[in-house]
């Protein structure tokens, strides 16, 4: 009998998106593969889920196991991207993986990555105004 080293287990990775106060719009929940990509706002996978009061669950299913950084928005017009001010801070719901916080600018790579492993992982994210 022969061994052979495959493919690396997919994982499914569970986020739980809460702080939801409205139904308007969708919930979008983007996976960052690198801090890099976390940067230009390169999204390696990214879902998207009708909004509904309380709380939503996103799953990732077919992953590649490593770290991710996550991110999540309520897009509450609908129109495909995190509104902001004048001032450039958000004016939708958004939220990060560890609920790291933005101190005017977007958390470090690091402080929002979620290690996925094979199997299944679940987090949470809390959005935040």
């Amino acid at each position: 009998m022969a061994l052979g080293i495959g493919p690396a287990a997919a994982a499914e990775l569970r986020v739980t998106v809460r702080g939801l106060e409205s139904v308007a719009g969708d919930v979008k929940v983007g996976l960052y593969a690198t801090p890099e990509a976390f940067d230009k706002r390169e999204r390696t996978f990214g879902e998207l889920v009708p909004a509904k009061v309380g709380e939503v669950v996103v799953v990732f299913r077919d992953l590649p196991p490593g770290r991710y950084g996550v991110a999540a928005i309520h897009d509450l017009n609908g129109n495909g991207k995190l509104d902001t001010n004048l001032l450039g801070f958000p004016t939708e719901p958004y939220g990060f993986g560890n609920d790291a916080k933005i101190n005017f600018a977007p958390p470090a790579f690091d402080d929002m990555a979620v290690t996925v492993g094979t199997g299944l992982t679940e987090t949470k994210v809390d959005l935040h105004k």
